[in-house]
Formats: C-alpha cells, sequence, structure tokens
C-alpha cells in the first residue's frame, strides 16, 4: 500500500478514528431554506463516508437563525426541528465506520443582513472589511444568549447521533472575532488581553462539558495565521490555542481571515507546502491532536505531512470533492486513479454567489442523490464518442460504466483536447494530472481509443452505433476584421509553435488572454493589452484573476481597456476607444488575438443527417469552461438511452 502513516488509526478525545485522513468542514449550500438536512446533503457525505473517510467535520452548522444566515442553504442545528435530518445524517456516515463531527458556527458580522433583515452582531461594531456593512456591538446580554445558542445547538448535535463538535473559530466568523485584535476592541471582560479575547469560548466550551456525555468530542478551528497586517499573527493565535488547550479535545488549523480567504482556499497556482509551517508549529508547542489542511491534492503528500511531524490527521477538503473515492483508492493501491483537485476554484466560486457548490471535474459531486444508481442498461450496445476533450472523455466513461461498448475517436496523437493547451499555462501542470488520470480510468474501463483519427459520417459507420456524441470542441473566434489572419493564435504561444519578441500586443484579455501575457512576460516581451471591457480579465474569477493579473503588472504592460480592435497592420494595430471613438495606431511587431472560441459550423450537421441519435456536448454546442462541458456531458451521458 506504501501509506503506512495515513490509514494507522488515530485517537480524538475518547474515540477512535480508523484512519488519519479527515474530510474539512465546507460549505455546499446543499440544505433548504430552513437550514434542514435535505437528501442532497445526506448522500453527499454518506458517499464520501463510502469512500473511505476517517472522520468527517461536516460544514458550518448554525447555532442561530435569527441573527446568524451566511447562506440560503446554510444547514443548521438551531431548533430541536432540526434533530431529525441531523440524525439521518449521522446514521448515513456511521453505517460505513465513519466518525462525524458537526462544525457549529455564528457568523457574527459576516451573517448577511439581506437574508436576517437584521443588523449583524459583532464584538465591537467592527465591519468585516473597509466599506462592509457596519455591525452591531454585542451587549453582555446579547453575548450570554449567544452562548447558549452554541451550547443548546451542542445538545442537539448530541442527541442527533454526532461523534462531537467543532466551535468554528477561524475565518473571522464569531467567535475568531473575539479571537482577533483587529475586530475585538472591547474594554469588558470578553475583550483586552488573550483571556478576555478567549472568554466567550473558554465560556461555551464549559457550558458544552456540562451538558453532554464525557466521550463527546469537543474541538476547535481556528486559523494559525490569518496573514494579513493588523490581524493576528501565528505568534497570537498559537497564545490562544495554549490558553484553551486543556479544555478541547484538538485543535484544526486553517488560515486566514475575513479580507484574506486565499490563505484557507488557494487557487491553483499556490504550491502545496506553502504553509505547512504554519500546522507544525502548532504541533510542536501543543499536546492535543491537530488536524490540518495543506492543499492535499494525493495521498502521497498526505503520508509525506504525516512523516514530517506536520499534523497528527490530514485534512482533506476539495480533494474530497473531487473524487470521494480519494482514500479508498489510495488504500488499495489504485493512487493513478485518483481524480486530484485542480485547484479553478469553481467550487469557490459557487458558494460565493451563494449557489450550490459543483466542481469542475466530478459533474456527480451534489447530485449523488439524483444518481445513486447507475443505470446499467447498455447491453454492449455500440457508441461512437467524436472528441477526446473534457467532455469526451467524460461521457466515454459514463456510456462505458452503464455498459454501453464506447469507441472514442480523437483527431490528434492524444486525448485530452483543449486541456493539453490549458496546462501549458504558468502553474498548471494539475491539469497535466487530470488528462493523465482521464486516460488511466478510460483504459481501466474498456473504452477503445482511436487516436489520429478524424471522424466523419462515413468512417464511423462500420461501428454501427446507437448513438454519436459529438463533443469535437470548437475553433477560436477570428471576426472579419482587416488583417486579422497576420495575428496569432493563443495556443501558438502557449504550445511554442512559434516565438515572438519585442513588442507583442495581446486583443481579448478573459483567462486564456491573461495566460497569454503571463507567459510572453516571463519570456520578456514587451506588452500591450487591449480589452473591449472596461477591465482586463473579464468575467475570470477574482481569487484565480488577482495573482495572474499581479504576475503580468509586474511587466508593466501598456493596457487599452474600453477599446474594440479595428485592423491589424504589419507593425501595427488599430484600435478604437469605446468612450470617446478616438482611433489609435499601435505599434507592435506581433499580435495575438484571444476572442473565445465557437462551434465549427456545419459538423454536426452532417451527422444529424445519417443517425438516429446525435448528442453534442461541450463546446460542439456552447463555448464555455471545463465545468461546462464535463457537467453537459455527465448529464447527457446518463439520460441517454435512458
Amino acid at each position: 500500500m506504501g501509506y503506512e502513516k495515513l490509514f494507522e488509526k488515530g485517537t480524538i478525545g475518547r474515540i477512535t478514528i480508523k484512519n488519519r485522513c479527515v474530510m474539512m468542514p465546507m460549505g455546499t449550500v446543499y440544505a433548504d431554506k430552513d437550514g434542514m438536512a435535505t437528501d442532497r446533503i445526506i448522500e453527499y457525505y454518506s458517499e464520501r463516508a463510502r469512500g473511505g473517510i476517517g472522520l468527517i467535520i461536516n460544514e458550518y452548522t448554525g447555532v442561530d437563525d435569527v441573527d446568524s444566515i451566511p447562506t440560503i442553504g446554510n444547514i443548521r442545528a438551531a431548533r430541536d426541528y432540526h434533530i431529525p435530518g441531523l440524525e439521518r445524517l449521522t446514521d448515513s456516515v456511521h453505517k460505513y465506520d465513519c466518525k462525524i463531527f458537526a462544525q457549529i458556527h455564528h457568523g457574527g458580522m459576516t451573517s448577511k443582513p439581506a437574508l436576517t433583515g437584521r443588523q449583524s452582531l459583532s464584538p465591537s461594531g467592527i465591519p468585516a472589511a473597509p466599506g462592509a456593512a457596519v455591525p452591531k456591538e454585542m451587549t453582555v446580554d446579547e453575548i450570554k444568549a449567544v452562548q447558549q445558542k452554541f451550547i443548546d445547538a451542542a445538545v442537539r448535535c448530541e442527541k442527533a447521533g454526532y461523534d462531537g463538535v467543532e466551535l468554528h473559530g477561524a475565518h473571522s466568523y464569531l467567535i475568531a472575532q473575539f479571537f482577533s485584535k483587529y475586530y475585538n476592541k472591547r474594554t469588558d471582560e470578553y475583550g483586552g488581553d488573550v483571556e478576555g479575547r478567549t472568554r466567550f469560548t473558554t465560556e461555551i466550551i464549559d457550558g458544552i462539558r456540562k451538558v453532554v456525555r464525557p466521550d463527546f468530542v469537543v474541538g476547535l478551528r481556528i486559523s494559525g495565521d490569518e496573514m494579513v497586517e493588523g490581524h493576528n499573527t501565528l505568534e497570537d493565535n498559537l497564545e490562544i490555542v495554549k490558553f484553551l488547550e486543556n479544555k478541547i479535545d484538538y485543535i484544526n488549523v486553517s488560515n486566514g481571515c475575513a479580507q484574506n480567504g486565499d490563505a484557507n482556499c488557494d487557487p491553483y497556482s499556490f504550491e502545496p507546502g506553502w504553509k505547512k509551517h504554519v500546522a507544525k508549529t502548532f504541533k510542536e508547542n501543543l499536546s492535543i491532536p491537530v488536524i490540518a489542511t495543506n492543499t492535499i491534492k494525493n495521498p502521497k503528500w498526505a503520508e509525506q505531512l504525516l512523516e514530517e511531524g506536520v499534523s497528527d490527521f490530514v485534512g482533506l477538503g476539495r480533494s474530497q470533492f473531487a473524487d470521494p473515492e480519494f482514500v479508498n483508492k489510495a488504500k488499495e493501491s489504485r493512487s493513478g486513479e485518483i481524480v486530484k483537485c485542480i485547484g479553478c476554484m469553481y467550487c469557490r466560486e459557487r458558494l460565493m454567489a451563494d449557489m450550490p457548490i459543483e466542481c469542475s471535474i466530478n459533474s456527480r459531486l451534489g447530485v449523488e442523490y439524483l444518481y445513486k444508481e447507475v443505470k446499467k442498461n447498455g447491453n454492449s450496445r455500440p457508441v461512437v464518442v467524436i472528441g477526446g476533450g473534457p467532455g469526451g472523455m467524460e461521457a466515454a466513461l459514463v456510456l462505458a460504466e452503464r455498459d454501453f461498448k464506447v469507441t472514442l475517436i480523437e483527431k490528434k496523437e492524444a486525448l485530452g483536447g483543449t486541456l493539453n493547451v490549458a496546462d501549458k499555462a504558468k502553474g498548471k501542470h494539475v491539469i497535466t494530472e487530470y488528462v493523465k488520470t482521464m486516460k488511466t480510468l478510460i483504459d481501466n474501463a474498456g473504452v477503445e481509443v482511436v487516436l489520429n483519427t478524424e471522424a466523419t459520417p462515413e468512417n464511423i459507420k462500420k461501428y454501427k452505433p446507437v448513438g454519436v456524441f459529438i463533443a469535437s470542441g470548437a475553433v477560436p473566434v477570428n471576426p472579419p476584421i482587416p488583417g486579422i489572419e497576420k495575428a496569432y493564435k493563443p495556443e501558438e504561444i502557449l504550445l511554442d509553435k512559434v516565438k515572438v519578441s519585442d513588442n507583442v500586443a495581446v486583443i481579448g484579455t478573459g483567462l486564456t488572454g491573461l495566460e497569454v501575457l503571463e507567459k510572453l512576460g516571463d519570456e520578456g516581451c514587451k506588452l500591450t493589452a487591449i480589452e473591449m471591457l472596461p477591465d482586463i480579465g473579464p468575467g475570470v474569477f477574482g481569487p484565480i484573476k488577482k495573482y495572474i493579473v499581479a504576475d503580468i503588472m509586474s511587466h508593466e504592460p501598456v493596457c487599452y481597456t474600453s477599446h474594440k480592435l479595428l485592423e491589424i497592420k504589419d507593425g501595427a494595430v488599430v484600435i478604437e476607444s469605446l468612450s470617446d471613438g478616438k482611433v489609435s495606431e499601435i505599434l507592435c511587431d506581433s499580435a495575438v488575438v484571444s476572442l473565445g472560441v465557437a462551434p465549427v459550423k456545419g459538423f454536426v450537421e452532417k451527422f444529424e443527417e445519417e443517425f438516429d441519435k446525435v448528442v453534442v456536448i461541450g463546446d460542439a454546442n456552447k463555448g464555455g469552461r471545463i465545468h461546462n462541458a464535463t457537467k453537459d456531458a455527465f448529464t447527457k451521458a446518463n439520460a441517454f438511452m435512458d
């Protein structure tokens, strides 16, 4: 197996965990509007328990449905009527010999007045960030009332069958606000020194201990380092935990605060291990077990963290979104089959928009309750999938699992499609790993892969398919602009098919355009960025955008936003300002046009004329991102001949 430490039993409080793998609490927006556990959220957690994880700490569970509603679908333990649904949840997890804690939570100032209709609460009335809504400074009576809500929620969780609770004291939620030197300016017994700033939590823990059974675990999550100037440092938070150490059963170390969410949920550009020193400092200075996240995408890295003494248990976060079978596959020596998180942050993007989370590479996430049983009704009937990009690979896997005889035809020399371009951008080697894993899964599923072959109606008739899935991708958009043929395509730059130097103009600054600018800047080119919209990077998720744009800006590009391209000449591009109509000629040695993609006209129609069942997916249907292609493939392949 090779992961001896990962599969050692561990102890937290008085309970034994079957391995050192802990699923981290991550918001899903899968509960209903009243905070009730739904079939959706129950089956989501059940699938992770079935996948081998030793302990689940479920997402932030509200103790208050009056002053703290962070999202529309926030699961809660705020009322007695929440208990039956939570019991269904714990029962669904326990049957797989998996333990489960509830992370009990109050948002404080981060709650949403739009959902509560009330001013949010906080220790000192300081907003989460400059310009954010100003919260109400809590009175002592309000502090006592909220503390009782935590205690009552813990009792409900015990009744519902949980093995313990975790107080959410990280990420600038209410407990963390009391811990914080930045947010807590109180001069009474709940502020000031470390004893005062921990009193709110100490009294909650003491209250819980008085009313739950002795073996009921009580732990704490804290941001080890908030990583923003003026906020709590590693030293500050270690002092807090040492003060609480004899009252809690374990510490769960995260990072960041309301002004730095990236320290907790980091994008693909962050290298695993960048924050492991934080958790290791806690472990070296505490006698209680330490759980910690460290951007764990594979079991080898998880094992290494345990060997290095970084933590006692490894926290698996988005890796559990991407592949709920992560732990089982590692235990069964099938690590090459683990679908690893690509750090695209689509899950976080959805959560920040108050939408149920989805995953770019696991379209089953969140719909496990709809696809509990695989419909194995293919009966070895032949199906042809055209195109080996993300949509085509996903469709082939689903169809093979349904017992169709699948032939996957790809015109190039390898599977991957546009992923084989995307993975060449800076920091995106995670995409290479994803393609490699998909190839392994496709091979294991018995899919016949035909490479270096252009699919036509004539050459696929020999397979006598009952259906044809077209996932042939799309082609770059080239509007009818004079001289457009002089420009290079993004893939020519990213794949090093051409080498440019000196002054380069990049027209279009979506994610691909940004990646081109970043690569050319790193290679020493002088950059000009041209964008029709008011800002570069339109449509790119903020936490992804800010790092790539910062890298580009280090190369001092000249940016023309709110400008459209009129013409490409030898040695120049002609642009027009959308604000005043002024036309300018910008000198450059080369131009790269990155204006998106569109389906190939007439391609699908040729197949529709020859075959009864033609299913069009991904970019061949409509241009989009990875998640658009994989979700389209997953849903349509599952619905095919249902």
